[in-house]
């Protein structure tokens, strides 16, 4: 036999219906998702520096102004670099180049004689 509810459990369960039905009516829709440590806090400060009342509402400007920007933007600002990108100044390269012949000075027998 099922349980009867109370009062307040209908009252609840009312509400609930209620804010559900508004919602589809609005055509809004809960989106959860799970986060890397910290950005919650970093979500805060910015929420505070700019003057939002509610996380919903940085969220939702952070998604319509993605939204509106061409797909060319938004492609480029979803590329990540990889190992390929990763570039080798000349400078960078007599930096190293002069660091491993110190090293070479210091510890000698590490060489290596291309034939």
């Amino acid at each position: 036999m099922a349980e009867k509810k109370t009062g307040a459990a209908k009252h609840s369960a009312d509400y609930r219906a209620r804010q559900e039905a508004q919602a589809k009516k609005l055509g809004i829709e809960k989106v959860f998702f799970n986060m890397p440590e910290g950005i919650k806090s970093a979500m805060a400060a910015e929420i505070e520096r700019h003057g939002y009342d509610q996380v919903q509402e940085l969220w939702q400007d952070l998604a319509l102004s993605w939204i509106a920007q061409d797909p060319e933007e938004r492609s480029r600002r979803l590329e990540r670099p990889d190992a390929p990108a990763f570039y080798i100044s000349p400078k960078l390269a007599r930096q190293f180049e002069a660091a491993s012949m110190a090293e070479l000075k210091r510890d000698p027998g590490d060489e290596v004689f291309i034939p």
